[in-house]
């Protein structure tokens, strides 16, 4: 088994499982650390690091790039 790495961490369950499925619609395999905590208390998130949405460590870059935040404000950076 590929060791896994972490490519981001949130703070929703809901942003959590957009970039996750947005990463296996490129065909890249993710999993979800801290899920059920944040699930069963979510105001509790932030004490356990967040949700973190780990990948194959050959996969890393390719997929933080793919999760990257984009620029939402409409003004080149």
């Amino acid at each position: 088994m590929a060791p896994l790495v972490p490519v981001a961490r949130y703070d929703t369950v809901i942003a959590a499982e957009l970039a996750k499925a947005k990463l296996e619609s490129f065909g890249i395999k993710a999993v979800l650390l801290n899920k059920g905590i944040a699930q069963v208390y979510p105001g509790a998130t932030y004490a356990f690091g967040g949700i973190v949405l780990l990948v194959r460590e050959e996969d890393a870059s390719q997929a933080a790039e793919i999760v990257k935040p984009e620029d939402t404000d409409g003004f080149p950076t």
